[in-house]
């Protein structure tokens, strides 16, 4: 499997972490190749580097009679293109699994002819391409109708929800995470929180993520809501747990989507949820019944959303249980790596034990030192 780096950020991140946590690589003897970290540059390059040696020598070296890659959009497509060329040369399928709400735009209005054509070629001769919702998998098919596309939601665990304060033990608190940034909503979030600050005036916002926080600190400053909007960056995970833990709604307003990560997490946590119906999120969450939804940008609609859940307690009750309900049903952890086992049967792989005194958190940990 390649992908980013397990102790860094985002939502690949998130995924392969959760793998980890569910015993998929207990399941399966697997090589993690990391491809990508945080920093400069030119570590961001050096680290390309030694994974893209890495990945050729696990393909000279190892029987594995599959690549499972993860990827997004821009950069990270472009290094795991490479991978995908790897594969091919060495004659093993691959499967391209695609993350990130911005794969349309990135693909249609970044990059050019023949750059969209090489796009086209890599998820053409994937083994198999693994989108996040149906939606998505219309998506890639428009882009490369020969390609063999499966869906695989993301699935996130099952938290004990014992550990989470009920709504009077503590002060509200609306909650954002992911990156943030005008695509993610989260200026449009600030402005909705400030329409009904003065109703709500214990309500507190936290947006947990990495980026444009300098901006989002002068916006708060100008409303007037800088002690009332914190920014704590991006939070390992016993930091989110906490945050999911203690928050009394969460809100997700972006304009593109996968699968978020940060939805299926509140929505096990039993948190009321606010998001917007794009990517995969409405393959999660039904109007009305486990979240609500407004449209991309409507600052209003998103501002009432949350004078809403606010100003009914029952409703926010209702809504959160059905939350914990659908992704217990629908979304968990078990039910992804089961998803991921049927695919992986296909070509031979069945489900066994690691080598004796070897553990997979073992194997990642060596993979980031060889590799960094």
């Amino acid at each position: 499997m390649v992908g980013t780096d397990p102790a860094g950020t985002g939502g690949i991140r998130a995924v392969v972490c959760g793998y980890i946590g569910a015993g998929l690589f207990d399941r399966y003897r697997c090589t993690y190749v990391v491809t990508h970290r945080a920093g400069s540059a030119w570590r961001k390059a050096g680290m390309a580097l030694r994974g893209w040696w890495r990945v050729g020598l696990a393909l000279a070296t190892l029987d594995a009679p599959l690549v499972h890659v993860q990827t997004a959009s821009r950069a990270s497509f472009w290094r795991k293109s490479v991978v995908c060329l790897l594969a091919r040369a060495a004659r093993r399928p691959y499967l391209l699994h695609v993350h990130g709400g911005e794969f349309m735009k990135f693909y249609a209005q970044e990059s050019r002819p023949l750059a969209r054509r090489f796009v086209r070629h890599t998820l053409a001769n994937a083994a198999f391409v693994i989108a996040l919702s149906e939606q998505w998998r219309e998506r890639l098919l428009a882009i490369s109708p020969t390609a063999r596309v499966e869906v695989v939601p993301n699935g996130v665990a099952l938290p004990e929800l014992a550990g989470r304060h009920r709504p009077q033990e503590r002060a509200p608190t609306l909650l954002f995470v992911g990156d943030v940034r005008p695509a993610k909503g989260v200026f449009d979030l600030i402005r909705a929180f400030a329409r009904i600050a003065g109703r709500h005036p214990h309500l507190t916002l936290t947006l947990a993520g990495s980026g444009a926080e300098a901006e989002v600190r002068r916006l708060a400053a100008e409303l007037g809501l800088q002690d009332r909007i914190a920014c704590p960056g991006w939070l390992g995970p016993e930091r989110l747990c906490a945050e999911l833990a203690r928050a009394t709604l969460f809100a997700l307003p972006s304009y593109a989507e996968g699968m978020p990560m940060a939805l299926l997490e509140a929505m096990s946590w039993g948190l009321p949820v606010i998001a917007t119906p794009v990517g995969g999120v409405p393959q999660v969450v039904e109007h009305e019944v486990n979240g609500l939804l407004v449209t991309p940008g409507d600052v209003d609609g998103t501002a009432a959303a949350i004078a809403r859940l606010m100003s009914e307690p029952a409703l926010r009750e209702a809504l959160g249980t059905a939350a914990r309900k659908t992704i217990e049903a629908r979304f968990s952890l078990q039910a992804t790596l089961d998803r991921l086992g049927e695919i992986y049967r296909r070509f031979g792989l069945e489900p066994r034990r690691p080598a004796p005194g070897r553990s997979p958190r073992r194997e990642i940990t060596e993979a980031r030192q060889q590799s960094g």
